[in-house]
């Protein structure tokens, strides 16, 4: 279920009236995306981001007059119900997964420990922490401030959360990767 051309031109001037700037919103809204589907532990995150944009850009035309706010908000929304439909979706997981080679490097270990982290915290802290670094430069100022302003906190309180949020995750990271790491070296892994 792709986008129409046209579909997809109606997003990207609902995003931003200037296209480059459109066209760097969508690159910035659909990394974000793959990251909150990855969170929740879906398979091909990148799929279900394309769902979701597709989605959306379909039905832009419709709400796109009465919609009232950014429109990253109203796809974050069709993204969680995207993750409900995905859930009740049945996977049917196997163990027989083609061997890809012997090394792992401590990137995936690490992204492999914060993945699961990040499945046990509260889903309102791994929103807030995944929308806070959701956007880079000057992106970033702007959508801290709507953040704060949607929450009733002040940038500053933001920031604090963040950095509670963030600092415990590191913490759960390093203990995981730790624990990851005794346990291969005990199986007598290098």
């Amino acid at each position: 279920m792709a986008l129409t051309p046209e579909s997809f031109e109606a997003l990207l001037s609902w995003l931003d009236p200037d296209r480059e700037v459109a066209g760097q919103k969508y690159v910035t809204i659909s990394a974000g995306l793959v990251r909150i589907f990855v969170s929740k532990g879906l398979s091909d995150a990148e799929h279900w981001a394309d769902e979701t944009l597709d989605r959306v850009g379909k039905r832009v035309p419709e709400i796109r007059e009465g919609y009232i706010g950014e429109p990253v908000k109203y796809i974050h929304g069709v993204a969680r119900n995207i993750i409900k439909e995905a859930l009740r979706l049945r996977e049917i997981p196997t163990e027989d997964f083609p061997e890809l080679g012997t090394e792992e490097t401590e990137t995936t270990e690490e992204l492999d420990c914060l993945v699961e982290c990040l499945k046990q915290i509260p889903d309102d802290k791994r929103d807030l922490i995944l929308d806070y670094h959701l956007y880079h430069g000057r992106a970033k100022i702007e959508h801290h401030r709507q953040m704060a302003r949607e929450r009733s906190l002040s940038e500053g309180a933001l920031r604090t959360r963040a950095h509670h949020i963030r600092a415990g995750l590191e913490k759960s990271v390093r203990q995981r990767l730790s624990q990851y790491r005794k346990e291969t070296k005990s199986l007598g892994n290098p």
